[in-house]
């Protein structure tokens, strides 16, 4: 670290983390800040580390209304500290990912909007949507799935870790099946879910791999696939394309 960041470190200590990122520094707050697994042990108080990405997840937390909020960040908690050796922290950024769905509905113009309490079955796999939502006697529910990179892309041979990324110019067969299996994960969330609605949206939250990351084309044929799944058995399926 140089001694401008040392400086910046030494100046602003938590009082900057707080004040510009209050809702990942509460999730931090109250998490177990001493657990060499803790995710934002490198974050706070050095919180101008990935500057931009925190930003955007900050501003996507902070639309929440206190109550949806404290229910998001009660889900996330006990993922601050869950390090996979290969996806490292992903269960916990998917989880806030939720908040994603939150805002889509607030920009759809609901007032009423809150997080589902999650209901599983035996095996352990969610039966619930994420999120309900109401305006003007109409009510949707809303389930946010997140695809991330694939193995082979987070492994230590992946070839962009040794050479420069080849960008592969459209969506492999491979990536198009898991799409579908995820769409059609949340489908049956949202059928088996046993309360009427006048709207059942999928929202997918894409994070492409490396080799795919800066290929223009990737972004359009993923638009036109995901258009292609959406209105079956009456279910709406949207995405949002992120790093």
């Amino acid at each position: 670290m140089n001694g401008s960041s040392d400086s910046i470190h030494e100046k602003k200590g938590e009082d900057w983390p707080l004040s510009n990122f209050p809702r990942l520094f509460d999730l931090y707050q109250r998490s177990e800040k001493g657990d060499s697994k803790n995710y934002f042990k490198e974050l706070f108080p050095i919180a101008y580390l990935g500057w931009e990405s925190y930003v955007h997840l900050e501003k996507t937390l902070g639309r929440l209304d206190s109550a949806a909020w404290e229910q998001l960040r009660d889900k996330a908690l006990p993922y601050v500290t869950a390090d996979d050796p290969r996806r490292r922290h992903q269960q916990l950024i998917s989880t806030l990912d939720e908040a994603r769905g939150y805002v889509f509905l607030a920009d759809q113009g609901y007032d009423r909007i809150e997080f589902i309490k999650p209901k599983n079955n035996k095996k352990g796999h969610h039966q619930s949507p994420d999120l309900a939502a109401i305006k003007s006697g109409s009510t949707a529910f809303l389930e946010v799935k997140t695809v991330n990179e694939s193995d082979p892309s987070l492994g230590p041979n992946a070839p962009w870790r040794h050479q420069a990324a080849k960008v592969r110019q459209v969506l492999s067969d491979e990536f198009k099946a898991k799409l579908v299996s995820t769409i059609e994960q949340a489908r049956k969330q949202l059928n088996g879910w046993p309360h009427t609605s006048d709207r059942k949206i999928v929202l997918l939250v894409v994070r492409f791999d490396i080799s795919q990351k800066t290929s223009a084309q990737s972004y359009t044929e993923l638009e036109s696939f995901i258009a292609s799944q959406s209105m079956q058995d009456g279910i709406e399926v949207y995405h949002q394309a992120t790093f």
